[in-house]
């Protein structure tokens, strides 16, 4: 049985709270990107041409907008669709309704800014696209619900049975194409959609891809003092006991968790879990050994494709849904029986999971260099690349998904240098370590 989250009411309250903070700096955001007069963003650029051209505001064409886009996913759901849905697609009307608020109210606020020289718009520009991803990255930490395009995208996704990153860029494109007709059918001129448009819909993500590990104190706050572990009847005695091993490339890692799991009788878990998340996900075996534990280093990727403004158990990106899957394969195999895990962010994933003990492994570049060549069968010349290269996508891999840093001691329990420390000595002290934790728990 899996461990599991009792939300109360505090951390409700802490969510929506943070939710509407969120709705009100996305507004912000896209009234400082309107008003550098390059342009709006591709989600607001049809509101705001319909605005420029009637006397209607941009907050309340945003709300018809909306109830556009709610009748489209009603026609993209089928009847039902709608009934599983049923509260994603209620909720929107509030969303709209206080974002459409937000969005006259801000553009009231910033109605005396109008920037001259070019390079001060595209400054306000760039600074509109961070602020709205702050508000982005809020909402998205909040995980209480979306807003109507982005629920547009991923129902049209899973009905079309299409990459995501596709079916997003033809969302926008579509949305800057009615911008432009209705700009020209209006106004007899194009206004409302420039470079500008462009810009924001490059740079959002990239911002929100930096923002968000940042960020990961406010999900500790959320979540503090009313998440829960839900033991089992008998206490934490009922937790088969885990090991999770992080490691530098060439620290031997492999080698210590294969030592321990032999030397304790228990499972093993490293290129395993590529089989087990390959078995519970449309993945092959080959492209999640090519993906894990690293990020896209695609520009046009980071830019457009990523799935960047839905929480992480709703996101259509290849590399969150992979990290979706093997997190729940490492919360289910701990609950199952005794295991040594490696690598995936696990200590992180079992963090607050009783009866486990977090191991992080490094050495000197020699050592590593040393087992590179002897062990994996790297040539010398390469291997201080590919060990510089590999530690930091895991790097970036760990700080993106956790917010915190991948070699820092105090994210585990025990440190080992095996460059000094034997891996022998190292899984000695290790058995030895567990021993105690399992008999203090006996006498407990």
């Amino acid at each position: 049985m899996e461990e599991s989250r009792i939300m109360g009411k505090a951390e409700l309250f802490r969510r929506y709270l943070t939710f509407g903070i969120s709705l009100f700096i996305i507004a912000c955001g896209i009234s400082v990107i309107t008003r550098s007069d390059l342009g709006t963003s591709p989600i607001t650029s049809v509101p705001y041409v319909a605005s420029l051209n009637t006397p209607i505001s941009m907050g309340s064409y945003f709300f018809l907008f909306t109830i556009v886009l709610i009748i489209l996913q009603l026609l993209l759901l089928g009847k039902k669709g709608i009934m599983e849905r049923k509260m994603e697609l209620l909720m929107q009307f509030p969303v709209a309704f206080v974002l459409s608020f937000f969005t006259d109210l801000t553009m009231w606020a910033t109605a005396s800014y109008n920037p001259d020289a070019y390079y001060v718009k595209i400054i306000s520009l760039v600074i509109g696209c961070l602020i709205l991803a702050l508000g982005i990255c809020l909402e998205v930490i909040a995980n209480v619900t979306m807003i109507s395009a982005e629920y547009t995208i991923q129902f049209a996704t899973l009905r079309l049975k299409k990459d995501f990153g596709t079916i997003k860029i033809c969302f926008d494109v579509t949305l800057v194409c009615v911008a432009l007709l209705c700009s020209w059918s209006l106004s007899g001129r194009i206004e409302g959609v420039r470079e500008g448009t462009i810009i924001a819909a490059l740079i959002t993500g990239p911002f929100v891809r930096l923002i968000m590990p940042r960020l990961a104190f406010i999900r500790q706050w959320l979540s503090s003092e009313t998440t829960h572990e839900v033991p089992s009847a008998n206490g934490t005695e009922h937790f088969p006991w885990v090991i999770t091993i992080s490691r530098e490339y060439g620290s031997g890692g492999h080698q210590a968790g294969e030592q321990l799991a032999r030397q304790l009788g228990i499972a093993f878990y490293d290129k395993e879990l590529i089989t087990l998340a390959a078995q519970e996900s449309h993945f092959s075996e080959e492209f999640i050994s090519q993906n894990e534990q690293k990020l896209p280093s695609s520009l046009l990727y980071q830019m457009i494709l990523q799935d960047y403004e839905a929480p992480l158990d709703k996101s259509l990106s290849y590399d969150d849904a992979l990290f979706v899957t093997q997190s729940r394969i490492i919360r289910r195999i701990a609950s199952e029986k005794p295991c040594v895990i490696v690598g995936r962010c696990a200590n992180y994933i079992l963090k607050n999971r009783p009866n486990t003990i977090s191991i992080f492994l490094y050495a000197d570049m020699p050592h590593k260099i040393s087992r590179a060549v002897a062990e994996y069968g790297i040539p010398a010349a390469k291997a201080p690349d590919i060990i510089a290269s590999t530690d930091k996508s895991r790097s970036d891999h760990y700080f993106h998904y956790t917010g915190l840093q991948w070699g820092d001691s105090r994210n585990y329990h025990i440190t080992f240098d095996t460059g000094i420390i034997p891996i022998a000595q190292a899984t000695e002290i290790i058995r030895n370590l567990l021993q105690k934790e399992i008999n203090e728990s006996n006498q407990s």
